[in-house]
């Protein structure tokens, strides 16, 4: 991850696009809007490619590295890229608290893995000390 958000850093400062690094603050509300308007674009493109009777894999991949780009970019653009290796860490437990006591994993009928017994939530206020 830590290689991905310093070529999107990058392409940021080379694009003259919105970059922050350290103190943590939130950017201009042009900056949020552009984000969460880029993130609907690139998803509903992996959407579409899912929704193929045949789903192309080059295609896919290709929607879903734009999808890692450009969240990637809002990582950046709001400062939080010093902070996203152990936020993930922190998520990937409280996913895999999910299991069941028997440690298999309880889904909905359409697949979704569901809370277990010992679900816990992520807690970022392990990672994001001066907030708390």
């Amino acid at each position: 991850m830590k290689i991905q958000l310093e070529q999107v850093r990058k392409f940021h400062e080379a694009f003259g696009l919105y970059t922050q690094r350290g103190v943590l603050i939130n950017p201009p509300k042009e900056v949020a809007t552009l984000r969460k308007s880029l993130i609907e674009e690139e998803t509903k493109e992996v959407v579409e490619e899912l929704e193929k009777d045949e789903v192309d894999m080059q295609a896919l991949a290709k929607e879903l590295a734009d999808l890692l780009y450009v969240t990637y970019g809002t990582i950046v653009s709001f400062g939080l890229q010093q902070y996203m290796e152990d936020v993930f860490v922190e998520v990937h437990a409280s996913n895999m608290s999910k299991l069941g006591r028997d440690g298999k994993p309880i889904h909905r009928e359409d697949g979704k893995a569901l809370k277990g017994p010992d679900y816990f939530k992520a807690d970022m206020t392990k990672i994001f000390e001066w907030n708390v």
